[in-house]
């Protein structure tokens, strides 16, 4: 790809770089409410020190911050629901703030394609330097979030069939990293 007025840049995430997300929202639904929360709370933080969770905000060529995201080693059962103990990669949590939602226009180019490659990327940076193999990258996601599930789907991401977790029921979203 060329480079482009639309090209965004990732900086790894910092504690300091909470103030500057006052204004950040990913909307007004829960399921934004929640990403919102998790970035500027505690949260964040916690995943970052005790899961050794990579995290980056993405900026614009304008220095705007469009977003986040999160990347890291977990261990689940696998297969799921109930098989053994086995290390897979997990995107915790990422969001897009409202206002850069569907942009820009030109799909090659679009906010979440760039921060969707960027995590497939780590991913796979991530399974290539363990010791022990990992085969999936992971990801829950609100049934009612029907934008990113298509989004997900776009990057090879499947919905492991009734298969759910959390409190709100979100789907287990699973993506082939090795195998």
């Amino acid at each position: 790809m060329a480079e482009s007025e639309y090209q965004l840049t990732a900086d790894l995430f910092t504690e300091a770089d909470q103030k500057e997300l006052v204004g950040f929202s990913c909307g007004d639904s829960v399921v934004a409410s929640t990403c919102d929360e998790w970035i500027k709370g505690a949260d964040v933080l916690e995943s970052m020190a005790r899961w050794k969770t990579l995290v980056w905000l993405y900026r614009n060529t304008a220095e705007q911050i469009v977003g986040f995201s999160s990347v890291g080693k977990c261990r689940w059962k696998w297969p799921l629901p109930d098989g053994e103990h086995t290390n897979l990669v997990l995107i915790p949590m990422l969001g897009i703030d409202a206002q850069f939602q569907g942009e820009p226009p030109d799909k090659e180019w679009r906010y979440s394609h760039q921060i969707m490659n960027h995590l497939v990327f780590e991913a796979h940076q991530i399974a290539d330097a363990s010791s022990k193999p990992i085969e999936w990258l992971l990801l829950l996601v609100h049934p009612s979030n029907e934008r990113a599930v298509k989004l997900y789907e776009a990057f090879d991401f499947e919905v492991i069939p009734h298969v759910t977790r959390g409190p709100a029921g979100s789907y287990v979203m699973k993506h082939r990293l090795a195998g």
